[in-house]
């Protein structure tokens, strides 16, 4: 299914470039993306007995007006074909092609406690720099992290908080025999 998935991403990557519209394509992904991505809208579209003509209905009562007909036609094929499933895998290939074209990236910034705009800004300007891209930041508290923070982006995890230093060392003292740490 993952062949699948790039095929038909990339068949609609190219459509938007031959359109000249990539960054329309982008923000209409995006839109179908998050529309589609709700439990209830795909128990609706995997549901074994809500009929193709319903299915049909749907796209064509929220999106007709909103997207582009070669992104319309993709949801209906899905449905023709039995691959609703793949949508939402499909366009979040589609998306991340894009923003890769585009020079963008997304970053999710995990703290213990809610980051000024001061430190937000540091930590977009180094990223920015190390990765010459432009970058979506998305902010996220969890209390768990004791300290500090750790960033995900494009796959990767750069951990600077305490709780991971904690962990690290406590491993450390470990191998090298030091008395029972608990």
């Amino acid at each position: 299914m993952a062949k699948l998935r790039e095929r038909y991403a990339q068949a609609l990557y190219d459509l938007s470039i031959e359109n000249d519209n990539i960054k329309k394509t982008l923000r209409e992904a995006t839109l179908v993306n998050n529309a589609l991505n709700e439990e209830e809208v795909q128990f609706f579209l995997l549901h074994p007995h809500v009929s193709d003509s319903e299915k049909h209905q749907l796209f064509e009562s929220t999106f007709s007006e909103h997207i582009e007909s070669f992104l319309l036609n993709f949801l209906h094929l899905m449905i023709d074909k039995n691959r609703e499933g793949l949508i939402i895998p499909t366009l979040t290939e589609l998306i991340t092609r894009i923003k890769r074209q585009l020079n963008q990236t997304e970053a999710t910034v995990v703290s213990a406690k809610e980051l000024t705009e001061k430190q937000v800004e540091a930590i977009r300007e180094l990223l920015t720099k190390k990765t010459q891209m432009d970058i979506e930041f998305h902010l996220k508290v969890d209390p768990d992290v004791i300290g500090g923070f750790y960033i995900l982006i494009d796959g990767f995890v750069f951990d600077g908080t305490v709780r991971t230093q904690l962990i690290k060392m406590k491993e450390k003292l470990k191998r090298e025999g030091v008395a029972h740490v608990s």
